[in-house]
Formats: structure tokens, C-alpha cells, sequence
């Protein structure tokens, strides 16, 4: 295919263009989401896909639609933005508010110089309803054969819809007409097949990652996610000299707990402490994070803090901790934790320095009387 011969039919390259661009949006939003990663930021990968989505389909339709701008053939990407938005409101799960779509079509009219045609604005009442109706039809979707069915048919008849309008217009024939029917068709089947199979594998290994680094009881990082930010961490903070304070805290007497109240109270507590602590971090530093390392164990990194820095938040924590009172099935239980506390020093070859000198803080913690904070 060169510019001015199609050695390939048309609508079959037109397939693999967009099959090209839903490939690029892949790719790109998966990169955007590591490079923010490798800065530091950990964004929510759907959020990222939703936004950017947005921002991709919105770019490559202004693009194309101002390539054939003032043409007699203006109407040639009108499956495109019937593609793109069939994307925008099915895939990308955002709210876009009434307004930001009647700004966006009046951008959008005035780039194209149709402000003045009035079947220009019956076109874009057609997108509209197409884009509500589509946003409609993903949010009862069930996961069933049937969800195809209820994709098409409403995407078609309005498409139908619009191409009828197009066709009045541009004086197009019927077969024309037909044929851009069938091209749509095929453009929606293989955009539902291809973009629901990315977004159900995009599912599942956020189902796996989750699984990998979160605690199923307590919801929030395990041991595999502290060591791995702890193993950065450290590396980071030996590199730049940045501090690097490590908090141990176990739950007193917890077996007791267990064996008072039943497991599913001492599951209960476990849960209820890791919701505690995680709403004060996110009062005090929302960059920090909680782990559950052990059964009643739990960790926390302050990157950047020195124990002195650290010290009135840990104490902080622990005082929640001594205040709450957990209600289960009838009983008030109390609780308190030990801590240990240590900052990386310079002679801190290993992780395993830091950590077991943490560790022997939160003995000693417990040796002389627990409910308490050891800081060295």
C-alpha cells in the first residue's frame, strides 16, 4: 500500500490500523503506569487506563477529523468516532458530567467548521445518545455470552442511525451505506473481543498482584510487599543517605485474646488494628504503609525519617492502639502492642542488620513489661 494505491482493501487495513491504535493505547498506558512507578508515585492502573484513554481517543479524532477538514470527504472517519466512542463510554469506566461533553462537541464542531450546518447538531445528538446509552448498556453487564448482544445491537442502530443522517447529507448510496454498516459491525465485534480480553487479563493479574501483596485477613501489604519496599528502601537510603527508621510492633498478649474470645474474635482484632493503623498513617504521612509480617506482627518503613522524626508518630500509633476497644460478638476487648524501633546506620551492611536490631527493641519491649515503645 502506498498513498495513492491500495494494494490491500481498504476496510481490511482500516481493521488493522485501529487494531494498531487499541494496541498502542495498551502499550503506552502499561508504560505510563511504570514510569510513574519507577518515580515513586503508584497510581491506580484503571485510573490511568481511563484517563489517558480519554485523552488518546480525543487526540486521534481531532487529528483525523482535521486532515479531511472543508473536504467533500469529511464523512470518511465517521466509523472512527463511532469506534471512539463506543470505547470511551463502554471500556473506560469514567464519570464524564453532561457539560464536559457539550464542551467537547463544541470544541469539536468549531475545529471542524460546523457549528452553522444544522444536521451537524443532529449528528452530535446521535453521538450523545450513543455515548450514554453504550455507558448504560456496560454498567449491566454480567460477565455472560449475552453482554455481546447487548454491546452490538444498541451500537449498531444507532449507528444506523447516524450513517442514515450521513448518507442524506452526502448523498451516499444505499450500498454505500451497507457497506459502512458491515464495516462498523466487524470494527465493534473486534474491538468487544480484543478490548474485553486485554481488560480481563488486565483483571486477573490485578487479582494476582493483589493476592501476592496483600494480607487476606487484614488488607493490607505482607511480607512478600515488605520485602521487596524493604529491600528497595534500603538500597535507596544506602545510595542517597537518606534515613531509614523500621518499625516492629507485635499485638500483647494476643494468644490470650485467642483463647478468651475464639479466633474469629482474635481475626477480628488483627483487622480491626491493621484498619486502625492504616487510617493514622494516612492522617499523619499517606506515604507510609503498614505490612503484616507476622501472625500479630506488623512493620512499618518511615523512608526519610530519623527515630527522631519517627518517634512521635510511632508513640502516636501506639496510643491509638492502647485507646481503641474492639466490640465482638457481645465482648470489649482491649489491646496494646510492644514496639521496637532502630534507624539504618552507616555500618548497616545487610537488611538483616536493621531488621534484627528492630527485632531485639521490640524484646526488650516485651521482656520489661510490653505496652511499649524501645527506640535505639
Amino acid at each position: 500500500m502506498t498513498w495513492s494505491h491500495w494494494f490491500v482493501a481498504p476496510a481490511i487495513t482500516s481493521l488493522f490500523f485501529l487494531l494498531g491504535v487499541l494496541t498502542l493505547y495498551w502499550f503506552l498506558t502499561n508504560r505510563i503506569v511504570r514510569l510513574l512507578q519507577k518515580f515513586g508515585y503508584h497510581p491506580d492502573p484503571e485510573t490511568v487506563r481511563n484517563v489517558f484513554g480519554l485523552l488518546y481517543m480525543i487526540v486521534i479524532i481531532f487529528g483525523l477529523q482535521f486532515s479531511v477538514r472543508d473536504s467533500a470527504n469529511s464523512w470518511v472517519f465517521s466509523n472512527f468516532k463511532i469506534f471512539a466512542v463506543v470505547f470511551v463510554s463502554y471500556f473506560l469506566l469514567m464519570d464524564i458530567h453532561w457539560w464536559e461533553t457539550i464542551g467537547t462537541i463544541l470544541i469539536y464542531m468549531g475545529i471542524n467548521g460546523t457549528l452553522g450546518i444544522p444536521l451537524s447538531w443532529i449528528y452530535a445528538g446521535v453521538y450523545v445518545a450513543l455515548f450514554y446509552v453504550m455507558k448504560a448498556m456496560r454498567t449491566r453487564k454480567q460477565d455472560h455470552w449475552t453482554d455481546y448482544f447487548r454491546f452490538i445491537i444498541p451500537s449498531l442502530i444507532l449507528s444506523a442511525i447516524l450513517w442514515a443522517l450521513i448518507g442524506f447529507r452526502f448523498h451516499l448510496t444505499t450500498t454505500n451505506i451497507l457497506w459502512e454498516m458491515l464495516f462498523i459491525f466487524l470494527l465493534l465485534s473486534m474491538m468487544y473481543l480484543y478490548v474485553d480480553s486485554l481488560m480481563t487479563g488486565a483483571a486477573t493479574l490485578a487479582q494476582l498482584t493483589y493476592t501476592t501483596n496483600f494480607d487476606e485477613l487484614t488488607h493490607v501489604n505482607n511480607y512478600f510487599a515488605f520485602k521487596n519496599d524493604f529491600e528497595e528502601q534500603f538500597a535507596h537510603s544506602r545510595t542517597t543517605n537518606q534515613p531509614l527508621t523500621l518499625m516492629l510492633f507485635d499485638i500483647d498478649h494476643f494468644k490470650q485474646v485467642n483463647d478468651t474470645y475464639g479466633h474469629l474474635a482474635g481475626d477480628y482484632v488483627l483487622s480491626h488494628t491493621a484498619q486502625l493503623v492504616t487510617k493514622q498513617l494516612g492522617e499523619l504521612d499517606e506515604t507510609l504503609h503498614l505490612y503484616r509480617t507476622g501472625g500479630e506482627e506488623f512493620t512499618i518503613l518511615f523512608t526519610g525519617y530519623t527515630t527522631e522524626q519517627a518517634a512521635p508518630l510511632v508513640h502516636s500509633i501506639a496510643q491509638r492502639v492502647r485507646e481503641a476497644h474492639f466490640s465482638h460478638d457481645g465482648h470489649q476487648i482491649s489491646i496494646s502492642i510492644s514496639v521496637g524501633v532502630t534507624q539504618l546506620r552507616t555500618d548497616d551492611d545487610q537488611r538483616v542488620d536493621i531488621f534484627h536490631r528492630a527485632d531485639s527493641n521490640l524484646y526488650h519491649s516485651k521482656q520489661t513489661g510490653r505496652d511499649r515503645v524501645t527506640i535505639q
